[in-house]
């Protein structure tokens, strides 16, 4: 099992991205490490998509200090697909995924 750990930004980045090794995402935590309600929008992107047209959480809120944790679904990357995510705050949302190789 691994890790990909980031901070959000405002606008959608490339948080992880499947190889000629497929990855199997098992779990993502958002925690929210402000004071304040901030919204998250995840992505699950199919290589050669747009970003826009693949939301899969889109404008979740996340209380102050509170953790969203992603586990019900298990998503498969293959050779160029990717997960994306924004917040709409840039620095108050980290986020972690664990993955497997297969």
């Amino acid at each position: 099992m691994a890790l990909v750990s980031t901070k959000l930004t405002t606008s959608p980045v490339s948080i992880i991205a499947g190889t000629t090794t497929n990855k199997a995402i098992t779990c993502a935590y958002l925690c929210n490490t402000t004071g304040s309600t901030v919204t998250i929008s995840v992505y699950a992107v199919p290589n050669g998509a747009t970003v826009g047209n693949c939301p899969i959480y889109n404008t979740l809120a996340i209380a102050a200090y509170d953790t969203a944790i992603l586990d019900t679904e298990k998503i498969i990357l293959g050779d160029g697909d990717a997960i994306y995510a924004s917040a709409s705050a840039s620095n108050a949302i980290a986020m972690t995924i664990s993955y497997v190789g297969i």
